[in-house]
């Protein structure tokens, strides 16, 4: 038996190639010595490459250093402190284009970004959502109401033992087979000390939060606030008085009778008006020139923001 280890090794038969050696025997297993075409490979060409440009930018680097006892300018970005020999750009200035406000340093508009965003107001700022708006208001009436109606209670609680008693009448007749009784004339307005104070309550609530901070309790709890013309802070306080005593119609309506429907058919308008108009403003933020914006609005990662100020990173 040979000591020969297995492996490759000059072939006996043909001095050209290799054949494997099981330890034992010779196999039929064979290779040529070299790999064809291995002379035309152009393995190390871009090393080769790579060391020239290395070698001509050092010698252009010994020729501009600058007389001794000269300061030393610093590098500049894309001259000859780039470190990627292989970019045809290198020692090349970007161009640099002016800047225009209400664009990125790209001069790319801001248009997109209005466009994905929606709605917005005069200057770009991205308006409220509606539902947002409407849950507020909701919210808001809710609140309003349950605190009139503890308030105005004594004045109201004759109107609710006659409509109890109406609507016990009419579980009757139903039961009986009978025909339903008429609605008494005074269960078809409510005290009028009950619309009244609703009107108080909402005017103090409404003007007194948004001059404070620009939100009542349901924006807050919405995540939206109000906001003036010409600047992104709460409006003025006659500019909240205004939109207030607008927005107060429904209530006002309904301290007079037959004209509540109105007041109600104001209001409806109102609500409604947000999502038609470019601005999303209601009939009481076109009188007193404000609008309902996110608290917190996501402004674009790049460039200014869309208040023509650079973005203040929150």
């Amino acid at each position: 038996m040979s000591d020969r280890p297995s492996g490759w090794y000059d072939d006996p038969e043909n001095p050209d190639l290799l054949r494997y050696w099981d330890g034992i025997l010779w196999s039929d297993r064979t290779m040529p010595k070299v790999k064809p075409g291995l002379d035309q490979s152009r393995i190390g060409d871009a090393k080769q490459q790579w060391e020239e440009e290395e070698a001509r930018r050092r010698a252009a680097q010994v020729g501009a250093q600058p007389p001794a006892g000269s300061p030393r300018q610093p590098l500049q970005p894309y001259q000859s402190g780039d470190r990627d020999p292989f970019r045809r750009d290198a020692g090349q200035q970007p161009p640099q284009q002016p800047h225009q406000p209400g664009q990125s340093p790209y001069g790319q508009p801001y248009a997109p970004y209005a466009q994905r965003i929606g709605k917005t107001t005069p200057d770009g700022e991205p308006t409220a959502a509606w539902w947002r708006r409407l849950v507020a208001y909701i919210l808001d009436y809710l609140l309003i109401a349950g605190v009139a109606l503890v308030i105005a209670l004594p004045w109201v609680r004759p109107w609710m033992d006659d409509f109890s008693g109406w609507y016990g009448d009419v579980m009757d007749a139903a039961r009986e087979g009978r025909s339903q009784p008429p609605m008494p004339d005074s269960l078809l307005q409510l005290p009028w000390q009950y619309p009244l104070i609703m009107l108080g309550l909402f005017l103090v609530y409404e003007i007194a939060l948004v001059s404070w901070r620009g939100q009542t309790l349901g924006k807050m709890a919405l995540g939206i606030r109000v906001r003036g013309t010409g600047s992104t802070a709460r409006p003025a306080l006659n500019a909240v008085a205004v939109r207030s005593l607008v927005k107060g119609i429904p209530f006002i309506g309904g301290l007079v009778p037959l004209v509540g429907s109105l007041g109600s058919l104001f209001g409806l308008i109102d609500g409604l008006l947000p999502l038609g108009d470019k601005n999303a403003q209601s009939l009481h933020d076109k009188a007193a020139k404000t609008y309902v914006v996110p608290r917190n609005p996501k402004v674009p990662s790049y460039g200014q923001g869309p208040y023509g100020q650079p973005p203040s990173g929150r």
